[in-house]
């Protein structure tokens, strides 16, 4: 249990500080634009991940290796 609660607290903290990231590239004028290619990102993507720093081309060119 004790492990579990770790992780749960390591991912909401992950995801605080992707959010603190988000609030940070619109303050800076570059919220939803890739950071890999320049490009802007999807507006679905964006609203299914609001804190998304890549397009999903880039995304799954970086998952890939």
């Amino acid at each position: 249990d004790r492990e579990m609660e770790l992780t749960l607290g390591d991912n909401a903290e992950h995801l605080l500080e992707s959010i603190d990231a988000a609030l940070a590239r619109i303050d800076a004028g570059t919220y939803g634009n890739c950071e890999r290619c320049g490009r802007p990102i999807a507006a679905d993507r964006l609203e299914a991940l609001p804190w998304a720093t890549k397009c999903i081309e880039c995304k799954r060119l970086e998952e890939r290796g």
